[in-house]
């Protein structure tokens, strides 16, 4: 399968056309989603109409013309197509979305078709907030290995183009969601800066810290898609450190970065790292090191420990109860245990506990910690040079079975959540940008045949920076070309 950009291309020059695109997305579908069931609601007879109404208008010039996507089933809305968000109570109402969210709108702009909904937590938590596996559509699985998790909460997005259903999803992440499965599925995955992506109509999410992206084959896609999603919306709480560059994210693929300084730590002081990921994210400083950056060992003072978690947890929790209450118009009730999944439930109880002086406290908390963070990057004058990058291992394991982080008591499932993100959550606290890629080294997968993906974080609003680098990368070690067992033929 080609990705976004040579499909688009192929599009807008008449080689094939909308029609045609999606009815092969639907065919890709139908072969391999029973096997890994990335796409739990699909949406083909929509599909099928924009696709016709492109050819009938002869439209072909978005930068994603005829190209199909899957949107997650998750907060991004499209006006009457259904919003269980994975809760058994909305989907047996059938609850639908009213209006459509800038994000979808800009999806439906650039000419990408959505195909149909993929698999996340239930309402952005239920039994963890990093597994597609949800009560009410079961497991989503790794195509590289279907005994194992996609992880999440952008799994299915990731599932689907992993397993060439589509060559470009629409994923969010509010800990690590668009980076984690990016990782566990060999795919590039970019976390924007903090208001680089409007979610208007929405306010802002777990104080700032969710914003939407995209899960691709190739860093030149996860360009395209931040040129088609980025800009900002009438009422956005926050505006990026940085402005876009002025042709456009794709024009800095392939631009050279100049030698950078990039600290580097494979390991971090209050987690335990699986062995493979470390010896990841070592491999990735070598192809650095050999692209002529200045690598050395290093690690932001600030992520020596993972307190900022108590007060991030305490605004994820508050934040999401306030969420679920929204939706009790349409329960016609009050929440009740047997609505939801049981730690989702725990969670929702929890949350309803919190203060508004417990949230203001912990905002203030997180912000102290932001300020100390991003002093790596940004250090006061006189206290030397700062980093361009930091890189580190995507995740703390490789991607484990099914069922790891779903099945258990809440204190072990807490535990091993913590095991798999620790290099994650602190840069949706800070909004800085951050990118998952893939390593086409050997050190790249896992002996059982998992990818192992590295991160780089930039300084608020490069994600210029983050593109030049990991298309560097990308060409020192390509990996856009593996596919995984389960991949569709056509």
């Amino acid at each position: 399968m080609n990705d976004a950009t040579a499909l688009a291309a192929r599009v807008q020059a008449g080689e094939t056309d909308a029609a045609t695109a999606v009815e092969e997305a639907i065919a890709r579908c139908e072969q391999v989603n029973l096997t890994i069931n990335a796409i739990v609601v699909d949406t083909f007879g929509s599909a099928r109409r924009q696709a016709a109404e492109q050819v009938g208008s002869g439209y072909r010039d978005g930068l994603l013309a005829g190209v199909p996507i899957a949107l997650k089933d998750l907060f991004c809305p499209v006006e009457g197509e259904p919003a269980y968000q994975g809760n058994r109570r909305l989907a047996e109402l059938d609850h639908r979305c009213t209006e459509t969210g800038a994000v979808a709108r800009r999806w439906a702009q650039a000419g990408a078709i959505s195909i149909g909904h993929s698999h996340s937590p239930e309402l952005g938590g239920g039994q963890c907030p990093a597994a597609a596996e949800t009560m009410l559509y079961g497991p989503t699985r790794n195509p590289w290995h279907t005994d194992h998790t996609v992880l999440g909460s952008s799994g299915g997005a990731a599932a689907a183009v992993a397993a060439g259903i589509v060559p470009i999803a629409h994923a969010s992440d509010g800990g690590g969601s668009i980076r984690i499965p990016a990782s566990a599925n060999g795919l590039v995955g970019l976390k924007p800066s903090r208001g680089r992506i409007s979610s208007a109509p929405a306010g802002e999410g777990w104080g700032g810290g969710t914003t939407d992206g995209a899960v691709a084959l190739t860093v030149r896609d996860a360009a395209l898609a931040l040129d088609v999603l980025a800009g900002p919306e009438p009422g956005d709480p926050y505006v990026p450190a940085h402005p876009a560059p002025a042709d456009g994210y794709v024009a800095e693929v392939g631009q050279d970065p100049g030698q950078l300084r990039i600290g580097v730590s494979s390991t971090i002081p209050f987690e335990d790292t699986d062995p493979f990921c470390t010896q990841a994210a070592e491999a990735a400083a070598g192809v650095l090191d050999g692209l002529g950056h200045r690598v050395e060992p290093a690690l932001p003072e600030a992520m020596a420990t993972n307190d900022y978690m108590y007060d991030y947890v305490r605004i994820m929790r508050a934040s999401a109860t306030a969420t679920m209450r929204s939706y009790e118009s349409v329960l016609g009730r009050p929440w009740g245990e047997d609505d939801m999944e049981p730690v989702a439930w725990i969670n929702y109880q929890r949350g309803t506990k919190i203060s508004g002086a417990d949230i203001l406290a912990s905002r203030e908390r997180l912000h102290l910690f932001t300020r100390r963070l991003v002093q790596w990057w940004n250090p006061q004058p006189g206290t030397g040079d700062g980093f361009d990058l930091l890189l580190t291992p995507t995740l703390g394991v490789v991607p484990p079975p099914v069922g790891y982080l779903v099945e258990g008591d809440e204190r072990t499932l807490v535990r091993r959540l913590a095991k798999v993100t620790p290099y994650l959550p602190q840069f949706n606290v800070s909004g800085q940008p951050a990118i998952s890629v893939p390593l086409g080294t050997p050190e790249g997968m896992s002996p059982e045949g998992l990818p192992i993906g590295v991160q780089l974080v930039a300084a608020s609003g490069r994600e210029d920076v983050l593109l030049r680098v990991a298309a560097q990368m990308e060409q020192a070690a390509p990996w856009s070309q593996r596919r995984p067992p389960v991949h569709a033929a056509n």
